[in-house]
């Protein structure tokens, strides 16, 4: 959605922002860029938010809304619940490779945001991750896809940072057959450790 799509003011705001922080990233940024970009005056920016850390993490939060929606619509297609978690890492890798903010949260990357604001970003990401992989085996426990015996939170923890070295190695590395073979592994490994035994 365009700047001028943006019927309220704090959505222009938003808007504006994240142009200028796609643009020109977080250190170059500044609340008169914003405001200029949105057509409005500093104080303006100011009603609806305390620092230029809070526009960027409303900006974050709003991508990462737009990745969750996504991910929410993969973890509800058929298939067993290592197929959707398989289907969860391949959705965030490509995600992830085309979202410059959010990678930069995740990488840390200097150039685009300060150190405590991407691990502010980061910390929210994985909050929501987990939250949905927490979810969907919860689910696998219902439908009888996922032992009964897990609990969910921590091994939703757990298949977090698995999947995230991989997202990362992916993203990090052109080679994406290695990120295709190494997801193929990550769902053996998943599906023998989640699914019932006989």
């Amino acid at each position: 959605m365009t700047i001028t799509e943006r019927a309220d003011p704090r959505g222009r705001l938003l808007a504006a922002a994240e142009v200028r922080f796609r643009r020109f990233g977080y250190k170059r940024t500044t609340i008169d860029d914003v405001a200029t970009e949105a057509g409005t005056g500093k104080g303006s920016v100011y009603l609806h938010f305390d620092s230029k850390q809070h526009i960027y993490m409303a900006v974050v939060e709003e991508s990462l809304d737009r990745f969750i929606d996504k991910a929410g619509r993969v973890l509800e297609a058929p298939g067993t619940a290592p197929q959707r978690l398989r289907a969860l890492v391949e959705l965030t890798a490509a995600h992830y490779g085309d979202d410059e903010l959010l990678h930069a949260s995740l990488f840390g990357e200097t150039d685009l945001v300060e150190g405590v604001v991407a691990q502010m970003a980061a910390e929210r990401q994985r909050e929501r991750i987990c939250q949905l992989l927490e979810d969907v085996l919860t689910t696998g426990q219902t439908e009888g896809t996922v032992r009964a015996g897990l609990d969910p939170g921590p091994v939703a923890a757990v298949l977090f940072e698995l999947g995230w070295a991989l997202v990362r190695s992916g993203l990090e590395s052109p080679d994406m057959a290695r990120l295709v073979s190494s997801l193929e592994i990550l769902n053996d490994i998943v599906g023998l450790g989640i699914t019932p035994r006989p």
